[in-house]
Order: C-alpha cells, then structure tokens, then sequence
C-alpha cells in the first residue's frame, strides 16, 4: 500500500495521483495539522486534480468544519448511532478559513493555559535500534520536556542502558518483565504534573507534546490521547493490521468522553478502547492517585494488552473526563510480518477479555460480561460468515483473534472480588458495609437503615478517595464504613462527638465547626458526605456551598435525606400508636421535611450523578413500628412479625421506585 501525505497549504499535486497497482492511503494536512484521509483503490487511480479536490474537500470538511462552527461538526463518542454525513463545500470554500488553520498549526498551548511540568515515558524491552530512533524524534520536540524517562524492561543486555546513555535521558530499569510493570515503575520514577506515554516502535511529531498538553482544557480532563498514523504501509503485515485489525486512527476531531457518556454505555460494554491508543496518551499525576496504577495483569508480558483502557476505565466510572486530541500526532511503526500480526492480534484478543473480566471484577458493571460472552462470539460469528470473507478471501486474523479469546476465557477469575492490593480509600464491599449496620435488630426493626446503607453504597463511586469530609456524622460514622481505608475528618457542631471510638481510631479527626461555616482551605477533600444532615440545617444553601467549595474538582458529594413522600407515621393506621409528624421532627430536629430531587439539584448547582430512593411503601411499617410508643418487647415481636414483608420489599425495591427518602450523589466539574 501506498502512504502519501499531501499538505493543503502547498495545494493538492497538479498531476493529482497517477496511476499505480497498489491502494493508496493519502493522509491530507494544513502545514502541522492532520485533517482527514482517504483510501484509493488500485482500480480508482489515477485520480485526476479534479477529482482530488473532491476526495480532498470530503475528508477534512468535518475537521475543518470543527474547527470553524464546532456545534455543527463536533464529533460525538461512539453509541451504536450512525455517524452524520452532511455534503461537503467545495475544497476552496473549506481551505478560506485560512486563519483558524494558521492558528492550529502554530501548535504550542492553548492561549491562557498554564504549562505543567512534563515527563515522557518510553517503556522497551531488548528493542536498542527502535528506541534510537523514537528517543531521536523526542529531540526534536518543539517544546522540551522536563525529562525522559527510558524504562527498560527485565533486559537480556546493556544495549538499551547505552542508547539512553546516548540521548542523555534518564535510565531506570524493571527486570519484572511485563509493560505494565514497566509503566508504573516510569510513574513512581517520574517527576513531572503530565506524565506522556509513548511507545519504541513509535516517532513522535514535533508538536505531539504540546498537543498533549493542551488538550488538558479542564481540571476534569485526566487522559489525552493523540492520532497514530502508520509510519509505513510497505509491507503486507501493516496492511493487514491497519486494514483488518483497524489500526490506532481515531478520527481527526477532537472526541470528548465523559462520565455521562460512560453511564450511557456502561449496560452494553463501555467501549473504552476506541478512547485512545497507550502509544499516544498523556495522564496527569493526579490521575494515578485517584485510581491507581496500571493494572500489572494486563499488558504486554501478561495477559496481553489493554492495561491503558483499563485505567481510562477506571477515570470514567469514577467521574472524570478522557479527551482525544488529534493534533497530538505519533507515527506508528507497525510490525511488518503477518506471522508477527497475527500473533499480535492473538494477545490483543486475549487481552480485551481479560481486562473486561477485571473491569467487571472493580465495579461488578454488568456490560463487561455482556460484551464478553454475547457480544464479542455474536461478532466473531458474524465476521466468518460474512460474505466479505468467504467470497473475496478470509481475514487473516479472525483465526488468531478467536484463539486469542479462547485463552482469554482462562482469565475469567479476573472477575473475581477487587485485589487485596488496591489502593487504599477503596469503597467496602457491600456485604461487609451492610453487615455494619449499627441500628438494634438489623434484620427486622432495623432493616431500614440497612436499606438507606444499600441506597448510600449503590450511589457512591467504588474509589480509591483517599481524604473525605464527613459532614455532621460525629455520631454513626456512617463514612468510615463506607470507606474504611480513607482518612475522614468529621465536621460536627457538637465537641462531645470527639470523643467516641469512631472519631478516634487512626485515620480519623475531629474538627468542632459548623456545617455553613467549614474551617477548611478550598479544594481539599476528595468527597464530602451529608448523611441525614441537611434537613437540620436552617440554611441548607450556604451547607451545600461551603461542601462544594471544599471540594476537588472531580470529587463526590454524597448526601441522604427525606425526601418530598415522607411523613410520620406513613399510613394513618399507625397514628395511635405513633408520635405525631410535628412531636418527631422537633424530636430529630428537622427544620423542613425533606427534598424534591429536583431541590437538590438545585442547591447542588447541578444535575445528579445517581440517585436511590429507600424506605419504600412497604417497609416504612417496620420503620414506623420502630419509632412507636408500642414497648420494645411489642416492637420487637412486631419486627419479626413483619420481616417477610419487608424483606419481599427490600428485594423488590429499585433505585427509582417510590421511596420515602433518597441517597444522591454529584460530581463537581
């Protein structure tokens, strides 16, 4: 295959393509920009400057577009919708917005953006001649980085130490063979805020680390990933994984995948890989100690690859943001064997079902085994019956690929419970946090807090949080259940609260202060809990406030409280052996009765993540029998009597359905 790249700043060829026998991949820019491609087949060419123009025009007007009027062109992540395909103006129309082009192709950071400390990472194992050539590209980056890391992986020789030596970078050696083992010991060693990845078999262009850079538009932003190009299409083995295994192309708008979209996809199987390829990302440091490292099963030299969609994974279900920014341009050296190739895309294989199985094993996302055990044999089946192959010849690694899930299946213990080494702050297990319920009778009388402690988990994010501010729960120490590793600092106004076992134990403080008024800097905690508080608060606006101000930009406020259905008692039946609605709220202290979610969100500044009702219409009779004035050994009977109904409704129960308080949970942007 013919690799051709034609700069639209120059104009297109006057001979357009001539002919050839061989398809041809033309790569179109504006000076440093990368704005479309195109395929032409054998039986296509010549193409003539007419024509050229005409291929030309449709291939960049999305990126151009984009770049011009965004609302109209803006390039959505995948969600099994049919991609939008508006006739294109003419190529001179196209190119007149000469100016915006200009303007990216000068590169460097966004205008007004702060310039982080930057690191790049090159992992290699026994690959001396390549790493040459990749450390020789990152010399000629436009903006130096901070430093270079080589991290050479459980090596046979010192071939690769001298080649560091050579480029005068940083050395660090791994003798754990295995990529990911490889990439976290280049983080623990790294001393930069962005930590770039690029791989030895890839050259960098001259802007890639500036464009890297500058995708991180928002402190929410985490990852950025950049366009990887072939290097060369000389050989049949790059044909055939550029063609047949889709390569590393992401398109050439920029593509922003967030929290709401990874909710949107999560039932069917996130499809995290289409966010990026690890030859080409960039992570802030943050990044690593909100979700950890990356996971040392996955990757080259273990299960087989997949490691960096895994921790993009992790970021997206914990609430952050993963850009594709793809004038951060890396050319890609593909393996020029078939043998090779297809070998590759057996590990590939092997490796997407692994890290489905650890993805299912965190977060319990049922997607992952749809996707594993429907989805990918459905697609499998489809592509040997296709037409496309048995008519005009087989994929040449569909074989590879199946044997690649089959030794993929091996790997199903990865869906097992989360590792003991996790990081520390990880949420509880959830039979572990409901077997704390504290409340007398936990099974019968007291099954309501333990819904309230279901609703609290299903909300909050699986972590690690690492510091949190629990607001007003001196008492219960409901947060320290929920995050037993976590360092929680508890805000209550009552000073006696200090000195109960929950705000002694290690990893936890006390700070006497009031809820409207928080003695703490802005921007320090990782999530800030309102269990049951708000309603006592007089004014809750300045409570939810002072709680987002406290808040990293990323991080999780959780709250519970009586919503717009509750009353006390629930059913009128209930009211002679009941204190009246007015006697417990001044009992409990309520200063109003509970919240519309829609109230919520509006003191919160904005719409909820997840929300959970509990205490539903049929176990509120347990709850209101276990606040009568009947005598306990009445109560007692009478939560035992009435156990088989509210069991049937805890397990009938939904997070949407009727319920008479809610648990909600928010992500500050």
């Amino acid at each position: 295959m013919e690799l051709v790249h034609l700069d639209l700043a120059s104009g297109l060829p006057p001979e357009g393509i001539p002919g050839g026998q061989v398809e041809c991949y033309v790569v179109f820019w504006w000076r440093e920009v990368p704005l479309g491609d195109i395929h032409i087949r054998p039986g296509d060419r010549p193409v003539t400057p007419r024509r050229l123009a005409e291929l030309a025009a449709r291939a960049v007007a999305p990126a151009v577009g984009d770049r011009l009027f965004r609302s109209g062109f803006r390039q959505q992540p995948p969600e099994r919708l049919a991609p939008r395909t508006d006739p294109p103006a003419p190529l001179d129309e196209l190119l007149s917005a000469r100016a915006v082009l200009e303007r990216a192709a000068a590169g460097g950071p966004i205008a007004g953006a702060s310039s982080p400390s930057t690191t790049v990472i090159i992992c290699t194992r026994d690959r001396p001649a390549p790493l040459g050539r990749c450390l020789a590209a990152v010399a000629e980056l436009r903006t130096a980085p901070d430093e270079v890391i080589v991290v050479d992986n459980a090596p046979t020789d010192d071939a690769t130490k001298r080649v560091a030596a050579a480029a005068g970078v940083r050395y660090v050696r791994e003798d754990r063979p295995g990529l990911s083992f490889a990439r976290n010991t280049g983080v623990r060693a790294s001393r930069g805020e962005v930590l770039a990845f690029t791989d030895d078999d890839a050259t960098v262009h001259p802007h890639w680390l500036d464009q890297l850079v500058a995708g991180f538009v928002r402190d929410d932003v985490m990852s950025v990933t950049g366009l990887v190009l072939p290097a060369s299409l000389d050989h049949a083995g790059q044909v055939v994984f550029e063609r047949h295994m889709g390569g590393f192309n992401r398109g050439f708008r920029p593509i922003e995948y967030d929290h709401g979209w990874f909710s949107r996809t999560c039932p069917t199987g996130t499809p995290v890989w289409k966010v990026g390829a690890g030859a080409n990302m960039a992570l802030r440091r943050a990044a690593f100690d909100r979700v950890g490292l990356f996971d040392e099963r996955l990757g080259a030299g273990a299960a087989g690859c997949s490691e960096d969609s895994e921790l993009w994974y992790r970021l997206l279900a914990e609430g952050w943001t993963c850009r594709y920014q793809p004038t951060a341009v890396v050319f890609h050296h593909h393996r020029s064997d078939i043998a090779e190739v297809q070998d590759l895309a057996r590990h590939y294989s092997r490796g997407h079902l692994a890290a489905l199985f650890v993805q299912y094993g965190r977060y319990r996302h049922s997607g992952n085994l749809r996707r594993a055990f429907v989805a990918i044999p459905r697609h499998y089946l489809r592509r040997a019956a296709s037409d496309r192959y048995w008519r005009r010849g087989r994929s040449p690694t569909l074989r590879a690929e199946v044997a690649g899930y089959a030794s993929g299946l091996a790997m199903l213990g990865y869906a097992g419970p989360a590792r003991r080494d996790e990081p520390t702050g990880g949420r509880a297990s959830r039979r572990a946090f409901l077997r704390a319920n504290p409340f007398e009778q936990p099974l019968t009388l007291g099954m309501f807090y333990r819904e309230k402690m279901r609703a609290i988990h299903a909300i909050a994010r699986p972590g690690p949080v690492r510091r949190i501010l629990e607001v007003g729960g001196g008492q219960g120490g409901l947060t320290r259940l929920l995050y037993p590793g976590a360092v929680i600092v508890n805000a209550d106004y009552d000073r006696a609260f200090a000195h109960r076992p929950v705000n002694e134990g290690a990893g936890s403080h006390f700070t006497c202060a009031d809820g409207t008024w928080l003695p703490f800097r802005d921007e320090c905690f990782d999530a800030v809990t309102l269990f049951d508080v708000l309603e006592h608060i007089p004014d809750d606006t300045r409570a939810v406030a002072e709680a987002r101000r406290v808040l990293r930009p990323g991080g999780q406020l959780l709250l519970s409280s009586p919503n717009d259905a509750w009353r006390f008692p629930y059913y009128r039946a209930f009211r002679r052996v009941c204190p009246t609605d007015a006697e417990i709220m001044a009992d409990w202290g309520h200063v109003r009765r509970g919240y519309a979610l829609a109230e919520l969100d509006r003191l919160a500044g904005t719409g909820h993540d997840a929300a959970h009702t509990f205490i539903t219409p049929l176990t509120v009779i347990a709850h209101d029998v276990a606040f009568s004035r009947l005598p306990r050994r009445v109560r007692r009977a009478a939560g035992l009597a009435l156990a088989p109904l509210t069991w049937a409704g805890y397990a009938l129960h939904r997070p949407s359905a009727l319920g008479t308080e809610t648990a909600v949970r928010w992500t500050k942007r």
